[in-house]
Formats: C-alpha cells, structure tokens, sequence
C-alpha cells in the first residue's frame, strides 16, 4: 500500500497536536510495510525533500504575494496551492497511490482536488471543529467560512475518521453525516518518551518557590482551553494552601488576557507562563507536578491526559468532549464543571491536600491505559479504515452541495 498524507504540520513544524499525530501515525505505518509520503508545509532549516524513519518527505513553500499567517483562511488556500502543485508533481511520479489521507479543513481543498484528478480513495482526520472551538456558536465570517471548508472535506472522503465518541456524535450531527461513514480511532502517545526519568530539581527551583505545591497546565494558550478558568480558581485555593504556584506552558493568542487576568487577581508571583518547551523539559515538569489540570471548555481528545498518566502525575479534568471518555471520576482522576472555579477548586483542593487519593489515582490511571493507545494498535486501525475506503470507493463527479444548517439555525 502506498498513501500520500496531507497535513500543514509535521516535524520540526509542531503547532499542536495535529503535527505529532502525523509524525507517530506516518513513521508507525512505514514500520508496518507502508509506503508514506508527507506533503507538509516548510520549516527554517528543514529540506525540501529527505526520508526520515521510513517516511518521505516533502515541504513546500508558499506562493507570492507573501500572505502572513494572521490572515488565517486566506494564507491557507494558498498554501493549499503550493500543497497540490508538490502533490500532483508526486502523484505523477508515483503513478499507484492507494489512498490520500487529508488532516483537518487546512488541507481541504487540495486533498478534494487530487481525489477528483486521480480518483484515489479520500480518508479525512477531523481532529476538531470550528463549531466545538466556538461551544456551538459561529461568531464571524471567517469562522462560518472554516465551518463550510470541514463540512465539505468530510462530504467529500470515502471515510472520515475522528478521535472519540464525542466527536462522532458532534460530526455527525452537524455534517450530517451517516455514521457508518466514521470511524473512532483515538490518538495515542509514544508512551516511551513519557516514562522516562528526568531531573525535576533544576525546573522547579527555577519556577517554583521552595515548599509550594505545583499546578501544572501545558497546551496552546486559546480561549476553549479554559486556562482562565484555573486563574479564577486560585484565589480559592490559596484561602487553604497558601503556597501553591500553577505553572503554565505553552504558547497562543489568548496569553495578553491570561497575563491581565492574573495581573486583575494580583497573581504575578503565583501563575508562571514559561512558553514552549521540548520533551525532557515537559516530562520534568509532569514529574515535578503535584498535578495536572486539564481545563478546557473544549476537547476532542485530550493528550495532556495521556501524558501525564504516564508520567504518574495526578490528573484533573473539564468533564466535556474527549476528556470525560479517558478520565473515570474518582479511579483515574477527578473531573469538574467546565469553566466552573468552585467546581474547579474543590477537585484541586482534594488533590492537594489527600496524599492517599493522589497516590490511588496515579496508580489506578496508570494501569487503566493499557494498549489502546499504543501506535502500533491505532496504526493497524488505521489501515483497516485505508482498506475499507479502497474497497468500497466508487467515483462520482463532483456536484456544488450547501453546507446543512448548524443545528441552531435548524430549530431557529
């Protein structure tokens, strides 16, 4: 089997989680005997072309005018330009390609193009939606636009795949598309890179005021995140642990707010924004963690979850989307209200102040993760859905189809 996966990030360009999906996802199929070509976006440094791990390759750049990234839906097509001049150049060259695999709406347009040139299978990952991101609203043209653009790649694949039951049920609904057409695969973490042991002095000394409790965050610094939501809990936790500091990594458009809310709480000693950080440096900080607090307001998945259960951190999170199907309430970790503080506050506080149930909790989670995480099983999943979408592919023109109504438009 031969496939072409299309995605806008992929090692060294790591934004989210998207990029290391496609990173475990590509390198364990070509340890599986598949031949994997990624068509990706540039990265400073990085070659055009190289075979890394098994996989091949390709980065394109942007055509001109440059277009900065801000401009997010224009940028996008055109990169999607660059993106089907690489892949119909590789297609030619390759001559059998089984399948093209598309991740998310920011590769829809060229994966929608070369299915229709070549009449090659389409397999589409939604791995979030523009109506989850905005909890069921579309505020702008931009993100109705965004909305259109997911819809139609998933009405254009032979099988969309998605990573939790929650997001079948979300897709479904608002594509209106019939189950049958979707396959739930979660996403997984390489569990090795997360067991390992790492120095954790040198990062607390450096963040964390000798004898605090630490509050760890990692993710993309968005709104749906829900960091704020731990910002507004803190207050109510230093009523009953004074020293307690919560450490925030990551990166995003939302961090200006979070600095001011912080600054409004009068917080600045106690909520530390460290930004991006690699691997060992994150493993050090689960390690160090008295826990983890995963907060979103939205969540497909939830990665951070599987990271710090394998690191053995104590884990709490929103009870919402993908992370209400990982976490089981008072075995594997605690859940709370999303945006709630108070909620929010009484899971940290017990955390906190029960050593027992900390421990408990650590060991049960760890337990709990068995192999359905594992690359290899999800990988095999994966190809299944590849096989099935060669077998039952059969081509049609494509036809000018309306986006359905969002649900609230539906019912008015």
């Amino acid at each position: 089997m031969r496939v072409v996966l299309l995605s806008w990030e992929y090692p060294p360009r790591i934004v989210g989680g998207l990029g290391r999906h496609v990173y475990h996802l590509a390198t364990t199929l070509a340890s599986q005997g598949v031949k994997v070509h990624v068509v990706t976006k540039d990265f400073p440094g990085a070659p055009e072309y190289e075979e890394s791990e098994g996989v091949h390759i390709y980065r394109v750049v942007n055509y001109p005018p440059d277009i900065p990234q801000e401009d997010w839906v224009p940028w996008t097509l055109q990169f999607n330009v660059a993106l089907l001049e690489k892949a119909v150049a590789l297609i030619n060259d390759l001559k059998n390609v089984s399948v093209i695999h598309a991740h998310d709406w920011l590769v829809g347009h060229a994966a929608a193009s070369l299915k229709h040139a070549y009449r090659i299978p389409l397999v589409a990952t939604i791995h979030a939606t523009e109506y989850g991101r905005h909890q069921g609203h579309l505020p702008g043209p931009m993100n109705k636009l965004i909305h259109q653009i997911e819809w139609w790649l998933a009405f254009e694949s032979s099988r969309t795949i998605c990573c939790s039951q929650y997001m079948m049920e979300q897709i479904t609904e608002i594509f209106e598309l019939p189950p049958d057409k979707v396959d739930v695969i979660p996403n997984g973490i390489d569990f090795d890179s997360f067991r390992r042991d790492v120095s954790v002095d040198l990062y607390r000394k450096k963040y964390v005021p000798a004898g605090d409790k630490l509050v760890f965050f990692v993710g993309r610094l968005v709104y749906e995140k829900g960091v704020q939501t731990v910002i507004e809990a803190m207050p109510l936790i230093m009523q009953r642990i004074p020293n307690v500091t919560f450490v925030v990594a990551g990166s995003g458009p939302h961090l200006n707010q979070l600095k001011s809310l912080v600054a409004a709480f009068g917080l600045d000693e106690k909520v530390k924004f460290i930004g991006h950080m690699d691997t060992d440096a994150l493993c050090a900080f689960y390690k160090a963690a008295d826990l983890t607090v995963v907060p979103s307001l939205y969540e497909p998945f939830g990665m951070v979850v599987l990271e710090s259960m394998a690191m053995g951190t104590p884990t709490i999170v929103a009870d919402t989307g993908g992370l209400s199907e990982i976490v089981v309430h008072e075995e594997t970790g605690l859940k709370f209200e999303p945006g709630n503080p108070d909620s929010l506050a009484d899971a940290m506080l017990r955390i906190l102040q029960d050593g027992e149930l900390s421990r408990r909790i650590t060991s049960d989670a760890m337990a709990y993760m068995g192999d359905e995480y594992n690359w290899d099983w999800i990988t095999k999943r994966t190809l299944e859905v590849y096989r099935r979408a060669e077998r039952e592919y059969e081509y049609r023109p494509r036809t000018l189809k309306l986006c359905p109504p969002l649900p609230s438009e539906a019912t008015g």
